[in-house]
């Protein structure tokens, strides 16, 4: 057991202060007691850790606002080091990425000099394999930190290219790392609301990797349903998709739903993750006059696009954090799914508020027989006081077996490269990713993102 409910302050360090993220969690705790009756997060103190001062300062100034307008005891605090933050923490919460969306552009441009297109390029893909070169050190250097300051925290990680990361800090440190995404999540919410019901009463059995999970069984009410009927309740939802805030793009998941209706294992994500996983659709072949022949949209990928959502999200919160005394904070009944409450609640044996289980990243361990125990997985689990729970999955069909086997090996390579700066792993990693166009490039396509990696390489102690 990490820490047993008491009332003690709780400290939970926030190691990237993201103001697409953090205030979200902060707010799930402050409407936690509306929604199981009780005050268990009132004791909690918020440290916030950032090399960004703007973006440190804004998520302060929301959260001490939402605290007051709520008359919550929740405090927040700026700390002016890592360690600061990280000292005798409870739980640590990484949101954090080198270089910004200048290395990213970068990469991009490099790609595409060898006719590779990414629509997201945060978890498949060259783009995906060159930031984890970056990444894996400065995550590991925060766990070798944690082992100083906080042994016993788990390090809940939103940060992508999550499966590599997450692996990573499990197999190379002593802390303990749960991966967190919320596309799962979110389409259980999407059941949910196609079937009319609220969204605990919606249970799912979910494995992959992240970004790539297969549903594999629906129940609404207790009742397990038909794929088939499945298929047909969830057409229109999933083809109308997602309208980005920001930018107006829209994330359908019309080939994710044309892969559920062939195959009926349902894809816990929209186009823009599901398409890049596989060979046919950024194919050169795919595009005419630098357009998709089969609709994708690359927009969101576009980095303009990237800079416009990023200052979207910016002046947004901003808005809510300097508005007049008169103009209360908006959406503060409104529960993300970013499932941060869930766990900690969940670890402290005080159950689960918002669902019966969970979606999250973590070692195999066993819970897929057919596929390696050291594997990264998404899997649907339980959060106990003993940890994450994974439900005991059959061995996989032959499908899904064939989809994610060569995922994991990338997977594996790519870690080995990052830990030990080899590049041949490196270039084993990117002959079998799945958006390479041609072979023969990958020793200067390898050569031209290493080189890029090498400036932003943090110092494993």
């Amino acid at each position: 057991m990490l820490r047993t409910f008491n009332n003690s302050r709780r400290k939970i360090a926030f190691i990237g202060a993201s103001f697409k993220f953090v205030h979200q969690c902060v707010r799930d705790m402050i409407i936690a007691p509306a929604l199981s009756n009780t005050d268990q997060f009132e004791n909690t103190d918020i440290f916030l850790y950032d090399l960004d001062q703007s973006s440190l300062q804004l998520e302060h100034d929301i959260i001490k606002r939402m605290a007051k307008e709520n008359g919550s005891a929740i405090t927040v605090t700026m700390s002016k080091s890592r360690e600061d933050a990280l000292k005798d923490a409870d739980y640590v919460v990484v949101s954090v990425l080198i270089g910004g969306m200048d290395v990213a552009e970068e990469e991009d441009n490099i790609c595409q000099e060898f006719g590779i297109r990414h629509t997201v390029g945060d978890t498949i893909g060259p783009m995906c394999t060159a930031r984890c070169l970056r990444m894996v050190p400065l995550l590991l250097d925060i766990a070798y930190d944690m082992e100083k300051f906080c042994p016993k925290a788990p390090m809940l990680s939103v940060t992508n290219p999550m499966t590599v990361l997450t692996n990573a800090v499990n197999q190379h440190t002593k802390i303990n790392c749960i991966g967190i995404c919320h596309g799962t999540e979110s389409q259980v919410k999407q059941i949910a609301k196609v079937y009319n019901v609220d969204r605990n009463d919606v249970c799912v059995d979910c494995v992959g990797v992240n970004h790539l999970g297969f549903i594999t069984r629906v129940e609404v009410n207790g009742q397990t349903l038909e794929m088939e009927t499945l298929v047909e309740k969830m057409g229109e939802t999933l083809q109308k998709g997602y309208v980005d805030p920001a930018t107006g793009v829209i994330d359908n998941s019309n080939w994710a739903y044309d892969f559920f209706k062939l195959t009926k294992y349902l894809p816990n994500n929209g186009d823009h993750h599901f398409v890049e996983f596989f060979p046919w659709f950024l194919s050169k072949g795919s595009f005419k006059d630098g357009k998709s022949i089969l609709g994708i949209d690359e927009k969101l990928h576009d980095p303009d696009a990237r800079r416009k959502r990023r200052q979207w999200f910016y002046d947004t919160v901003a808005g809510w954090a300097y508005a007049p005394e008169s103009q209360k904070v908006p959406d503060m009944h409104q529960y993300s799914n970013e499932n941060i409450v869930d766990i900690i609640s969940g670890l402290e044996n005080r159950g689960v508020i918002n669902a019966s289980e969970l979606h999250l990243n973590m070692t195999n361990g066993g819970a897929v027989p057919n596929l390696p125990h050291n594997a990264n997985l998404e899997l649907t689990c339980h959060i106990t006081p003993r940890g994450m729970m994974p439900i005991q999955f059959d061995p996989l069909p032959p499908l899904l077996l064939g989809i994610l086997t060569p995922l994991i090996a990338i997977n594996e390579l790519t870690m080995k490269a990052a830990v030990e700066k080899d590049k041949q792993a490196f270039m084993e990693a990117l002959i079998l990713d799945p958006l390479l166009q041609e072979f023969h490039t990958i020793e200067k396509l390898a050569d031209k993102l290493w080189a890029v990696n090498e400036k932003h390489w943090t110092p494993v102690k």
